[in-house]
């Protein structure tokens, strides 16, 4: 079989996947060909190393192969209009004794795994503090000033905080993003989970 054989072939077969999807194993299968004959192999070996266009489709698949005809993802004139994408497949319905046992499963991952998700909030919240204080420091020695007197050092101090307030600021915007991303991820699995769809 030869490169141009073996493409049309596993191209035919990768129809279930979006075009995008699909032509970027393709130009993977591309770089085979133009890899092994860049080391002097022919096409027929370079095939025979890749194997069965069908088994390899099959793979890249997984869970999506169906034996069928090739899905269009657009308008193909050559072709008659009444052909459609197969439906997918619809979800098996979790058991209600395996829902139980999830959700006790889920009840003690969560002891362990609440209490890390609010470690990580009191922790970026006390950055937070420590940056708005860093912040706000030459108006709270300026209220000192009102009962004692304040020598120049204290000033240099409040300035020094100012500025290592300012960059501390900006370093827990970037982490208070983090861990907003990572409680909405956490949240969205654990009601998935529950829910079935996981």
């Amino acid at each position: 079989m030869k490169k141009h054989e073996f493409l049309t072939q596993l191209n035919a077969q990768l129809s279930q996947l979006p075009p995008e999807e699909k032509l970027e194993l393709l130009e993977d299968y591309e770089a085979h060909f133009a890899f092994g004959k860049q080391n002097g192999k022919s096409e027929e070996e370079i095939v025979s190393e890749l194997g069965d266009p069908h088994e390899l489709a099959k793979e890249a698949l997984g869970e999506r192969f169906v034996t069928q005809e090739p899905v269009y993802w657009y308008h193909d004139p050559k072709k008659p209009r009444q052909q459609h994408a197969a439906a997918p497949a619809q979800r098996e319905r979790r058991s209600v004794t395996a829902q139980v046992f999830i959700l006790i499963g889920m009840f003690f991952m969560n002891i362990v795994l609440g209490p890390l998700m609010i470690a990580f909030w009191a922790f970026v919240i006390s950055i937070m503090a420590g940056a708005l204080a860093g912040i706000v420091s030459p108006a709270l020695l300026a209220l000192d000033m009102v009962f004692h007197s304040v020598s120049p050092a204290k000033w240099f101090a409040s300035i020094f905080m100012v500025g290592f307030g300012i960059l501390l600021g900006i370093g827990s915007f970037g982490l208070l993003k983090s861990v907003l991303f990572t409680t909405r991820k956490y949240l969205s699995w654990n009601y998935h989970l529950a829910k079935g769809d996981a």
